[in-house]
């Protein structure tokens, strides 16, 4: 004997509908699907990490961070409106590679040097020895940045 998953009687370990609420008892397909998914998600991204990683030991290339470089000249303001802090600049691949996605993250500061949040900025795409004008934006505590870092740039 087991319990209905629904109304806790007591049924028979074969029965695959409860004879008192007449709910079914088997998991239902719906979360079967969810399940299989996000396995498959899983083993997919396990599988991308594979490789990558495999190609940085196989080929002996620079990392991402390497080709991608910020250049000089980049600046940080406040819009017309006082309502965003963007920072403005370029982004130089000094690879013969085209980057599918990439990103690059800053870290604001108040004049005290105390952390306010991330100015975030993507493309969907960056040719071999291109350039990148991007505009980072910053929404946190925009009135109150005094400076900002490079915290990272990513591409794959």
């Amino acid at each position: 004997m087991k319990k209905c998953k629904h109304c806790q009687s007591e049924i028979d370990t074969n029965v695959k509908v409860c004879p008192v609420c007449g709910k079914s008892q088997s998991i239902p397909t719906w979360l079967i699907v969810i399940i299989v998914i996000a396995v498959i998600c899983v083993l997919v991204a396990m599988v991308g990490e594979g490789d990558t990683a495999g190609k940085k030991e196989q080929t002996g290339t620079t990392t991402k961070e390497e080709n991608l470089v910020l250049e000089d000249g980049h600046s940080g303001s406040l819009d017309e409106f006082g309502a965003f802090y963007y920072v403005e600049g370029y982004v130089k691949n000094n690879s013969d590679k085209d980057y599918e996605y990439v990103d690059i993250e800053f870290t604001a500061y108040d004049s005290e040097g105390n952390t306010l949040g991330s100015c975030y900025d993507n493309t969907s795409s960056l040719e071999a020895n291109g350039r990148w004008k991007f505009k980072a934006s910053c929404i946190d505590e925009t009135d109150k940045i005094a400076s900002y870092k490079l915290k990272e740039i990513n591409g794959y």
